[in-house]
């Protein structure tokens, strides 16, 4: 293999971990944006609640007391939805951060890969390549 080959050999295979480094970086970008979205997902949601709760509470307040039992057995029934979708969030954002931390991972046994490969290369790592 002449000397220019094995140049392009090389060139080639960092230009495939920059790639893959980038990948990564951006799988890592749209996991915070998804993050970003469910956390204001999650604020206003909670704000829908606090109304309803705030309605529930002047409909019962303001109900015969004959009413009131069945506005007070739909007003448990909304509270243990509500819990129950703040788990749904809560799970997805718990799955979203490990996912990250997959990435993050990856992305750093990516880039010590590269190091190693420009090293035994003979090519130390300058501005990115």
């Amino acid at each position: 293999m002449s000397e220019v080959e094995k140049q392009q050999e090389i060139e080639d295979k960092n230009y495939h971990y920059r790639l893959k480094l980038e990948q990564l970086q951006d799988d890592q970008l749209e996991i915070r944006k998804e993050r970003a979205r469910i956390e204001f997902l999650q604020e206003e949601f909670f704000d829908l609640q606090q109304k309803e709760q705030a309605l529930y509470n002047a409909v019962i307040a303001n109900s015969e007391p004959d009413e009131r039992a069945f506005y007070e057995v739909r007003g448990d029934e909304s509270l243990h939805l509500a819990k129950k979708a703040q788990r749904e969030f809560d799970e997805e954002l718990i799955l979203l951060q490990k996912e990250e931390r997959f990435l993050f991972e990856k992305e750093e046994k990516v880039r010590t890969e590269q190091q190693t490969f420009l090293k035994m290369n003979g090519k130390e790592k300058t501005d990115g390549t």
